[in-house]
């Protein structure tokens, strides 16, 4: 330490920030606790060669068939300069990859023991400040977004009968969300069809009622299962946590219609289909039950076969009129969609459009992939297509940035970066990267305080499968 250095020390008495003048904190509460004195580099000599960065290889120990000890390191050593121009935009700091300078002289000065002392105490207490200013971050996101806008209310807020009430109680209990009020309309509407059966009024048309409707048909009041049981309950392979089945079909594709909410506390704005055995693209059938299963019958009457055409008519017939009777809207585009439209952060692998808190003034809260949807599928591709153990760990390693560039994204309060992959691993059908996908979708729901989305990630990953056979009873 030089006598500029010591000077700086005596003079300005602020803990110094372990970044240094690399830190990209711009919050004023930060600048005013910590220093940040530019740090020197020791120069390197002729025979010492630099630190390779962590994205160049991965090391075929750490790697198996599952990705399972495939994590992140959030003090990696990657250079600013090697992250893609999208991202690197957002990222205005590193890690410096050199040795911290060294004395030559024997004995320090007492100023500058106490120097690294508090330079020790300051990393602890940066971690702390760190956590806090992306609290500070989340709140002024959710804020400036509009999370708690009129369009996404609280279902708490509509009006149940009781009976509504117990049994949403019960839903919440064991699938951690609560069900809207055209949810149990259209199960009255269907115990008016079949009163002996409501959860097949629909079985001529091939589609039956499922997954929270198994609470109202009583099918649950003698199962005693462990709660992520519950979570799994016909949850199909290729469904994000936000999709929550409530009708499925009889073929072979596993054609199936869900409520899909953007967080788990707001009334879902819309449902959407999928039939995983043929890809993973989520599909909007509405703003409600009644308008889902009007659209599945108009696309039954131009492809259906003939036998299930035939009663099409008086279903959709009696749904419509029900419908007219509570007001309901049966178009397949409502102005809560799109209002929803225009929240839109991205367009993942399964075309729904992610909708995170995100911050457009100060760009926080999502940032791009590291990789194009076209490039992560191609890599996707290699991955599921390997089958030697060195063909592996090679795709392993063309995705090893896609993951370090999301735990960055994570670390600076872009915590949508992380839903993303994980939404793109879950829709593209790889079974190669459950855990790796698990651990960015919870971590990053816990950070935007989605503490549902993210048990019920855990609970799919760890169980995820395949086929149409998906009751827990």
């Amino acid at each position: 330490m030089d006598k500029e250095d010591k000077k700086y020390q005596l003079l300005d008495n602020r803990i110094v920030c372990k970044y240094g003048d690399k830190c990209y904190q711009k919050n004023p509460t930060h600048h005013e606790k910590y220093k940040h004195p530019q740090k020197r580099k020791t120069p390197r000599s002729p025979q010492q060669t630099p630190k390779k960065l962590k994205t160049d290889k991965v090391e075929p120990s750490k790697v198996d068939s599952d990705a399972e000890d495939y994590s992140i390191d959030d003090d990696s050593n990657t250079s600013s300069e090697s992250i893609p121009k999208e991202t690197n935009a957002k990222v205005n700091h590193d890690v410096s990859d050199s040795d911290p300078d060294d004395d030559s002289e024997s004995n320090h000065s007492e100023t500058e023991d106490n120097s690294n002392k508090m330079e020790e105490t300051s990393n602890i207490q940066e971690e702390n400040t760190v956590d806090s200013d992306k609290q500070e971050n989340l709140e002024d996101i959710k804020t400036k977004n509009g999370t708690d806008s009129d369009d996404s209310k609280d279902t708490k807020d509509k009006t149940y009968s009781n009976k509504e009430k117990e049994w949403n109680s019960v839903i919440k209990d064991k699938f951690l969300v609560d069900m809207p009020p055209d949810f149990f309309q259209f199960w009255d509407f269907c115990e008016k069809q079949a009163p002996k059966c409501p959860s097949e009024a629909l079985s001529k048309v091939g589609i039956f009622l499922v997954g929270p409707y198994d609470v109202l048909a009583g099918k649950f009041s003698k199962v005693d299962k462990p709660p992520e049981d519950y979570l799994i309950h016909w949850r199909y392979y290729r469904d994000p946590p936000e999709l929550q089945t409530v009708l499925r079909s009889d073929d072979a594709n596993g054609y199936h219609i869900g409520y899909f909410r953007d967080a788990p506390d707001k009334t879902p704005v819309l449902l959407v289909s999928n039939a995983p055995q043929k890809n993973g693209i989520l599909t909007p059938m509405g703003g409600n039950i009644f308008a889902a299963v009007n659209l599945y019958l108009e696309d039954l009457k131009k492809s259906g076969n003939p036998f299930r055409k035939m009663a099409v008519g008086g279903i959709q017939a009696a749904l419509t009129k029900e419908a007219q009777r509570l007001g309901i809207d049966l178009s397949r585009k409502t102005k809560a969609i799109v209002a929803r439209e225009k929240k839109i952060v991205t367009r993942s692998f399964n075309k729904i459009g992610l909708c995170v808190p995100y911050n457009k003034k100060s760009q926080v809260g999502y940032r791009e992939l590291a990789q194009t949807n076209k490039e992560l599928e191609a890599n996707l591709n290699k991955l599921d297509q390997a089958k030697t153990k060195a063909e592996q760990d090679k795709c392993f390693s063309d995705l090893q940035p896609v993951f370090t560039y999301t735990s960055i994204a994570s670390d600076e309060c872009d915590f949508g970066t992380g839903i993303e992959l994980g939404w793109n691993i879950i829709s593209h059908g790889t079974d190669r990267l459950n855990a790796t996908a698990g651990r960015f979708l919870a971590s990053n729901y816990r950070l935007f305080n989605m503490e549902a989305f993210a048990k019920i990630a855990e609970a799919h990953m760890k169980n995820r499968r395949k086929g149409n056979k998906l009751s827990i009873i």
